[in-house]
């Protein structure tokens, strides 16, 4: 297990091989090579050598395989191909703190009475993170990473602060939340009344001319 932006070193040890100045040691990630070393020693007979290379691992190297390999070149008098020896390949598990997939809200999100509000707090993170919701006075409890509600009223007006958080970090999002009249029930009831008196009036006036 690592964490992202923190140094790590890998390390390959080589055993009883000679002539060890023809050795050469290749990191990788998968299937990129990382760094070629050979050793700086000139013995001839057989010795064993630890060969280091340093990395900062990011998200993007999560499960990635690490591994390295051993190669003799013996040169022209040597076998057609030089004997290789590879690691076994560690998968590497790279924590990361959460971070927001949407970006950040304006000062004040209007919605009017009755539509559906939504939320959106999503992030991303290893360890999954987890999500805490406080929410204006009254309200429900929440511990998902989107808010719905169906029908807004003027009780769900007010401040939502979302709190996103796993073992390697926290991060917040907050919604203001302004609720606005639905006046479109008011001007049809106006219409409708409208449309009433009119009835009356015609009514009245035929009766009278009768």
């Amino acid at each position: 297990m690592m964490f992202e932006y923190q140094q790590y070193t890998l390390q390959c040890s080589v055993q009883n091989v000679a002539p060890v100045q023809n050795l050469t040691v290749t990191f990788y990630r998968g299937n990129t090579a990382l760094g070629h070393l050979q050793s700086n020693s000139e013995q001839n007979k057989p010795v064993s050598e630890s060969f280091t290379l340093n990395i900062t691992p990011s998200r993007e190297d999560n499960g990635a395989q690490y591994w390295c390999e051993a190669k003799l070149e013996l040169g022209p008098a040597g076998p057609q191909r030089p004997p290789v020896v590879t690691s076994e390949k560690l998968p590497a598990i790279v924590h990361y703190g959460p971070e927001l997939k949407e970006p950040p809200n304006p000062d004040v999100i209007t919605i009017t009475e009755g539509d559906t509000l939504h939320l959106n707090c999503s992030s991303v993170g290893n360890p999954s993170p987890s999500y805490t919701w406080t929410l204006p006075t009254n309200s429900p409890s929440y511990s998902g990473s989107v808010l719905t509600i169906k029908s807004v009223g003027f009780e769900h007006e007010g401040q939502y602060i979302c709190t996103v958080s796993n073992t390697v970090g926290t991060v917040t999002k907050e919604f203001n939340i302004d609720v606005q009249v639905n006046s479109i029930p008011y001007i049809i009831s106006g219409m409708i009344l409208g449309a009433l008196v009119l009835v009356g009036l015609y009514v009245g006036c035929y009766c009278k001319h009768n």
